[in-house]
């Protein structure tokens, strides 16, 4: 069999998780495992998608989990985040929710984590009738390493950054995107850390240096292309930034240049520094965050 064939009947396989979804008792849809990809030779990549009761079609918001892209799960978080209830705040909201898997830098070097997440909104367009969801009203959040991903979905980047993992043809792009400390510039990461850093991401062995394949600063125009304040322009989405003045892993003034390089460019972002929390927004009341979160988008994706 030809690896073209063998696509083709690796994606009519994948259909078949179309049909299996919980119906919940209040009228919500959850499908907990959705192939939506399957890389040749490689793991099968998984997503879990919530959906709110009601007429519909609803508005989606793609979340995409942190861990350095050398580790996470999309449906494990830590304490922190757990107790934020991120996804029940959307649903409640109503959005959809899809948090996908990406490959990590153990498997397979930078673009291949973007190429993953452009599948999984593609893969979700495609199928927008069948989970009654709005193909025109996407947005995308994500939180540390899974930032820096879902940023990158609101820009415009190279033809090479799309892939061709899973369904092609749909738009990858999504309306507004909510950034939780991700990685904006890797070329002035460990310039802006504070003084008690917990992380330096210079090493060929930092989560920096295994994304890119090599240390930073043998790797400039790689460390640049992986970086999306790079791609900024006045087409960018529409952005809500969210960073912790304490946060000695992906220092504050990350979001705070996406935030500049943004306004510059004339496109809408709001920047909210969340004074004296840590990374994962660790050591501070949380509750005024998913509200935030949840105003944000209404104002982008409720249109």
């Amino acid at each position: 069999m030809s690896t073209q064939s063998m696509h083709e009947q690796i994606l009519s396989e994948l259909d078949v998780c179309l049909e299996r979804f919980e119906a919940r008792a209040e009228g919500s849809k959850v499908w907990r495992e959705l192939y939506f990809a399957q890389p040749i030779g490689v793991r099968a990549l998984t997503m879990t998608l919530m959906v709110p009761a009601g007429p519909g079609p609803h508005p989606l918001v793609v979340y995409i989990h942190g861990g350095g892209w050398m580790a996470g799960h999309q449906n494990v978080t830590n304490d922190n985040l757990e107790n934020m209830k991120i996804a029940d705040n959307l649903l409640a909201a109503g959005y959809a929710v899809a948090r996908p898997a990406y490959r990590l830098s153990g498997e397979a070097k930078f673009p291949t984590q973007l190429h993953d997440c452009k599948a999984a909104v593609r893969y979700l367009r495609h199928h927008a009738g069948v989970f009654n969801i709005d193909p025109e009203r996407i947005g995308a959040m994500g939180e540390s390493a899974g930032g820096l991903l879902a940023v990158m979905l609101g820009l415009e980047t190279p033809a090479e950054f799309e892939g061709k993992v899973g369904i092609t043809g749909p738009s990858s792009a999504v309306k507004a995107v909510v950034d939780w400390y991700g990685v904006i510039d890797f070329l002035n990461l460990d310039a802006q850390a504070l003084p008690d850093a917990r992380a330096v991401h210079e090493p060929a062995d930092s989560a920096a240096g295994r994304l890119i394949g090599g240390a930073i600063s043998d790797n400039l125009e790689l460390a640049r292309r992986a970086s999306p304040i790079t791609w900024v322009n006045a087409r960018s989405a529409p952005c809500l930034i969210q960073h912790g003045t304490l946060d000695r892993i992906v220092p504050s003034g990350q979001g705070i240049a996406l935030f500049d390089a943004l306004k510059a460019a004339g496109v809408p972002a709001e920047l909210e520094l969340i004074e004296g929390a840590e990374h994962c927004f660790r050591g501070v009341d949380t509750s005024a965050i998913m509200p935030s979160v949840v105003r944000f988008f209404d104002v982008y994706l409720r249109v």
